[in-house]
Formats: structure tokens, sequence, C-alpha cells
């Protein structure tokens, strides 16, 4: 009996000396199943239960998620529709063929088949990969549903790509129409995957915040705010996160003159004094001169004082003559040079601004046509952080005949109205040759759902996303202006300027070739765009400010213009991501603004 004991506590011995030791070595990352059947450990207690590793540190397992990627394999029926441009250099090089490069939108997809492991599809040559893009936003039909997925690595299979093309001449290069295939691809979506590591704790300290607490320290970098009290003062810190703060304590601050400032200017004082009473002993010799003064002031006191009430009347009524005329002349310079310029707020990169010339070719005759496009590139953001992107163009003759117009331009109103007239037939004259914009607004607005208001703004956020330039009647030079804030911009080292433009303005025609527009600029072209889609839309514009901007009439909260029994909200067109509503203090007195131009 007393065999059978030795034997059952040595072996409980060597369990508890290594196989006990080795369930402790176990990696970081562990599972509930790698623990043995014999350790009864229910779930909702099993973060609770404290263990200790092999060199005596206490840890307990946190359960954790992470999400892992799965890909579905699809084929299913395409039906689309593109829009492309042709491919001038290639085509050129086939004398009955032509080539589009071109983009596919408003896609669904249909009967589709789905799978764990890629198709084999032999790919149609038509497309070629490259030209697809790698990510396809489409419409899922299933089981008499919509789903809205996104298709990656799409490729078409051969033989199943049939176009519908529809070619029309509205500007000589494009191609519109419907296209059906079958396309094959994969739609990603994520499984979540449930782990437990280690986490160590402080011994005698199992509170579950403790390591989050010690990792997050305090740190002497200041947040900027600071507290006054009295003699007081506090500052604020951030943790080691940097999004948490803590104040600081409060600390004395003493008065700025100390006992050492006070003896110092004692010291100052006794000098100065030493060196007045020796310049007054060096001035005796001279006290002659005083004299006559003196002397003067003597006959002057024998004078009647009514003499002296009477004269002092009279230049007391000149001087305040004269303080009354340099209020008028102070009111009139600051009328004539209070410009509002904003400052820009935009950085714009290098190629968003590059000028692309491209030649325009007749995609019937496949002639080329005695013209150029100027493309530009832009990339912005709108309110809400969403990036949108696309090409804008114009045609170089546009461009040129709008420069011509606006030079040659004959003002038949008086000089109140003038300015009205000016941007009236600007606008008129360039309505009609914007669609290089209007095709981009279009093309993004076939993608997404857009509100009234959601589209007014994508088109606002297109122009305030364009840097701020200054255009100018005369040259760049800062020192040829009265005006203060406009010769304090031009100095600026970052300073953007349009010069010997008459009027001192750009049309939409101008200003979308060049990309250079201040506030009327940028007003006149967003009126012609709102106009075109259908807004009742305000061009305002105000002499005193030397400022213009736009007002609408959308059921929007903020600053409004009121007009008969119209509301106008305002909308500040030179700075980024400025809201309709919003209207910078500088410029809020609507007494001094009026409507140059109404749509409705």
């Amino acid at each position: 009996m007393t065999i059978i004991i030795v034997i059952i506590v040595i072996a409980v011995s060597l369990y508890f000396l290594f196989w006990k030791k080795k369930a402790d070595n176990k990696d970081i990352t562990v599972t509930k199943e790698n623990f043995s059947k014999e350790e009864v450990i229910e779930p909702e207690d099993f973060e609770e239960i404290i263990y200790r590793d092999e060199n005596g540190e206490q840890y307990k397992l946190v359960e954790k998620t992470q999400e892992i990627p799965r890909r579905t394999y699809i084929k299913a029926n395409l039906n689309g529709k593109y829009w492309g441009e042709i491919e001038q250099n290639l085509s050129e090089s086939f004398e009955h063929s032509k080539f589009f490069d071109f983009n596919i939108y408003e896609v669904t997809l249909s009967n589709a088949d789905y799978s764990r492991m890629p198709y084999n599809v032999e790919p149609d040559y038509k497309i070629p990969r490259e030209k697809l893009p790698k990510l396809l936003n489409t419409i899922l039909k299933k089981d008499g549903k919509e789903y809205e997925v996104n298709l990656h690595e799409p490729l078409f299979e051969l033989g199943s790509i049939k176009f519908n093309r529809k070619l029309h001449q509205d500007e000589g290069y494009e191609v519109f129409g419907t296209i059906d295939a079958i396309v094959s691809g994969y739609i990603l979506d994520f499984t979540k995957e449930i782990y437990y590591e280690k986490e160590y704790i402080i011994e005698n300290d199992i509170h579950p915040n403790k390591v989050e607490n010690e990792i997050n320290t305090k740190t002497k970098i200041p947040t900027g705010n600071v507290e006054y009290k009295g003699n007081y003062t506090r500052t604020e810190y951030y943790y080691s996160d940097f999004k948490k703060t803590y104040w600081d304590d409060w600390k004395y601050k003493k008065a700025p003159t100390t006992n050492n400032e006070g003896c110092f200017s004692s010291l100052l004082g006794i000098i100065l004094s030493i060196i007045g009473i020796a310049f007054l002993l060096m001035m005796l010799p001279q006290m002659a001169f005083i004299l006559p003064f003196i002397l003067i002031l003597f006959l002057l006191n024998l004078i009647p004082k009514r003499f002296f009430n009477w004269l002092f009347g009279v230049i007391g009524i000149l001087i305040l003559i004269g303080f009354i005329m340099s209020l008028f002349q102070i009111y009139n310079n600051s009328n004539s040079t209070q410009t509002y310029i904003p400052k820009p707020r935009v950085t714009e990169k290098p190629a968003e601004r590059v000028q692309e010339f491209k030649p325009i070719l007749d995609t019937i005759d496949n002639k080329p046509i005695n013209d150029t496009l100027i493309k530009h590139f832009r990339i912005w953001q709108d309110y809400d952080g969403k990036q949108y992107e696309g090409t804008i163009w114009t045609k170089v003759s546009d461009f040129k005949n709008a420069k011509s117009y606006k030079n040659n331009l004959e003002l038949t109103q008086n000089a109140d109205f003038a300015y009205d007239e000016m941007i009236f037939r600007l606008k008129e004259y360039d309505k009609n040759n914007l669609n290089g914009i209007y095709q981009l607004f279009d093309s993004i607005r076939q993608k997404e759902e857009f509100s009234q208001i959601k589209f007014a703004e994508l088109i606002v956020s297109f122009v305030q996303d364009i840097p701020y330039s200054v255009v100018l009647p005369d040259d760049c030079n800062p020192n040829l202006y009265d005006d203060d804030f406009i010769r304090e911009y031009l100095s600026s080292y970052d300073a953007q300027c349009d010069g010997f433009e008459k009027f001192g303005i750009n049309s939409p025609v101008e200003f979308m070739s060049t990309l250079s527009g201040d506030c009327d600029t940028r007003t006149l072209l967003l009126y012609t765009i709102l106009a075109h889609y259908g807004y009742d839309v305000a061009l305002l514009s105000s002499e005193y400010y030397a400022h213009s901007l736009i007002g609408i009439n959308l059921p929007i909260n903020g600053a409004a213009y009121q007009y008969k029994d119209q509301r106008c909200v305002l909308w500040e067109t030179t700075a980024q991501n400025t809201k309709a509503g919003i209207l910078p203090n500088e410029i809020s007195n609507l007494n001094y603004w009026r409507i140059s131009l109404k749509s409705k």
C-alpha cells in the first residue's frame, strides 16, 4: 500500500514538473481548443482565469477578433453602358478601322455562377485586360433582388462581347453605346475569426484597463489650450496616444516687475537725473535765446482775454472742418481699397494644372479637324470627403474666340450697370461652349444618385478646389496698385496672377482653359453651369467689398439674400470646403450686396 502511495505522489510530481510546464510554454496566440479537456473552463469565465508562465509572471487570455479576406469567384452575364473617345495614333495606323479608349458605367450582372476557385476563361482581346478597370462597380441581380458589389479583376470571355454603338457628331471624336458580354472576376468580403492572446498583468493588480493606462502615459506636449485665474495659469497637455488630454497643476505667474527690476529702475532713474542736471548746466549760456520768447508771452498776457477767446474759437472751427474733411478722405480711400481676397487654402498638385493639347479627329470622315482640345485632369473632394476625378476640356478655337470677344466688347450701359451688362454678355457668349465641363458632371451624375443640393455641392466644390488667382486689367506688379489688399497679395511668395485681362475678369471658357480665376471669374462660371442645370441662381456683387458671391434658391440654412419672395442662400466660391450659407464676417453686411444676374 505504501508503494502505491509513493508511485501516485511521484506521478503527480512529474505531471506538475513537466507536463504542466509544457502546457504553460505555449505560443502567445492560443485558442480554447488548445487546453486539455481535464481543465473545465466555462466560456463566460474564460477571461477571468489568471495564469502564470515559467518566469512566474501572471497573464490572462484575451479574446480578439480579426477579419480574414474571402474571395468568391463569379461568372455572369454583363450589361452596361460605355462612353469613349478615339485613340488617334492607333486609328491612323489602319485605313478602315477606328480604336476607342472607353469607360464602362451603369453595369448590371445577371445569371451568375459562384465558385471558390477561379473560372478558366479565355479572354477576348477586343478589350485588352489592361484597358479594363481593376475594380468594376456593378449591380448584381440575384433572386429578384439587386445588390451593389465591386467586381475585382474583371475579364471578358472570348466571343461574348456585343456592342450597340451610336456614333454622333457632337464633338467629332466620341462614341456612346451599350455592351453585353460574359464576364468573370471575384467579389471580396471578410469573415471574422476569434482568437486569444496572452495579456500580462502586474502582480496584485488585475484591473482590465491597467495595461492600457500603463501604455497611455502623460507627455509634456501642449495642446495649445491655457486657462487663467488671477495670477495663476495651467496648461493642457496630450497623453501619449495624442487623443486624450489632461490639465497640468495651477502655477503662480509672478508680476512683471521683480525686486531686481525695481532696483535696476531706481539706478537708471538716478543716472538720468544726473545727466539732466549736467545738461541744464551746459545750456545756461544759451538761455539768452529763450528770453525773447518769455518776453512775448509777457506781452500777450497784457492783451484782453476776449481777443484770445475769439482767436482760439476761429482756430478751433478750422481744426474741426479739417478733421471732418480727413474723415471723408479716409472713408473714400477705404471704400476704394477694401478688396476681399481670401487666403488660399488649396495646394494643387503640379499635374493638375498642366495643359494637355490634343487634336480633334472627325469620327465619320476620319479626317483631322483644324482644332485642338485644352485638357485638364482634376481631382477634388466634396464636403463629405468623397473624392471625384475626371478630365475637363475646351477647344482652342473657343478659347481664342472668347478672349477676342471680351477684348472687343464695347458696353452700352452707364457706369452703374456696365458691370452687369459685361458679365451677362460674356456668359451668353460662352454658355454653349462648355460641353467639356458639362460632360464631366453628367458622367458623375449618371453613376451617383444626387439630390438637388448634393449635385450643386459637387459643382461648387469642384470650382472651390481650383487655387485662387487674381485677375487684373494691368501688369501683376504690386507697386502699380493703391489697393492695400491686392498689393499685399501680389507681394506674397505664393501669389498667382493673370495680368492684362480686359475688365479684370476671365470668361467661363477662358477660366476653364487656363484655371486662372478670382471671385467674379468663379461666380460667373458657376452661374453659367448652375443655370445650365436648371437651378434658380443669382450672381451677387458688392462694389464696397470688391467681391462677388453666388446665391442659390435651395432649402439650406445660413446667410441668405432676400429677393422678392425668394431666399437666395449665399455661397462663397474662393475658399475650399466652404458650404452654402457660411459667410466670412469681413463681407457679412448684406446692405452692401446687390444682384447683378438672376436666372429665374
